[in-house]
């Protein structure tokens, strides 16, 4: 196996956080990158709670509560209980996550594109297709 494929991953996935790090904090965002997929994921997943983000995150339940805390505290995301499940709480954006999230989405948009220029869409979905086989072979 070429020994090359691990070290082009691991440069690719810290040159894309960081880019999207930067971005974010010139636009004024100065949430952690853990939060912002934290938001992803509260907004993408019916009836969303902790477990599920533990999960789509691949993080540990305690990681999860202290991000959660930060997330309320900044007002971001709010809790109600789950009508089901009594020790469990739904979590939902506050309409100031909606527009942080809107603002992450357009920083998501912007990297994409500058990471993808001179590539064309089969390559894309060629990529996304090998990567979602690689995530799944190592789950």
């Amino acid at each position: 196996m070429n020994t090359q494929l691990g070290e082009s991953l691991h440069q690719l996935m810290h040159s894309y956080r960081n880019q999207l790090r930067i971005a974010a904090l010139e636009a004024g965002i100065k949430l952690p990158i853990c939060q912002i997929r934290s938001l992803k994921c509260i907004n993408s997943i019916e009836h969303c709670n902790a477990s599920d983000i533990s999960n789509q995150l691949m993080l540990d339940k305690s990681q999860v509560a202290r991000v959660l805390k930060e997330l309320v505290n900044e007002g971001l995301i709010s809790k109600a209980p789950c009508p089901t499940n009594h020790r469990s709480q739904r979590l939902n954006l506050t309409s100031k996550g909606e527009k942080t999230l809107l603002d992450i989405r357009t920083l998501d948009q912007h990297a994409a594109q500058t990471m993808t220029q001179n590539m064309t869409e089969k390559q894309i979905n060629d990529f996304i297709a090998l990567t979602s086989i690689m995530l799944s072979n190592l789950r």
